[in-house]
């Protein structure tokens, strides 16, 4: 974290909080949060994250952790779609 101190004054030291965080989940943005009085809002990137859009959590990175598990859901969805299709469909020789 940032120190933000006056020279001539030491002891008037204050720590620096950011107010926004970018949430990145691999390569991937997945959306910005923003501080409020309550905690942290998250506002997604992509529609991949869209449920998690207006959520408050306390910190930021409670916030990277909720992006994290959705993706790991939603990766997990995808498999078992592309396994019914390969069920559904004949086997082509391309």
């Amino acid at each position: 974290m940032p120190v933000i101190c006056a020279a001539s004054r030491p002891e008037k030291c204050e720590w620096d909080m950011s107010n926004t965080y970018i949430i990145e989940v691999g390569s991937e943005s997945a959306g910005i949060v923003v501080r409020d009085r309550a905690g942290f809002r998250f506002f997604s990137a992509s529609r991949r994250f869209s449920s998690l859009d207006g959520k408050l959590f306390r910190s930021a990175r409670e916030a990277e952790r909720a992006a994290k598990k959705r993706a790991l859901s939603q990766k997990s969805a995808c498999p078992d779609f592309v396994k019914s299709l390969r069920r559904a469909l004949p086997k082509f020789r391309f």
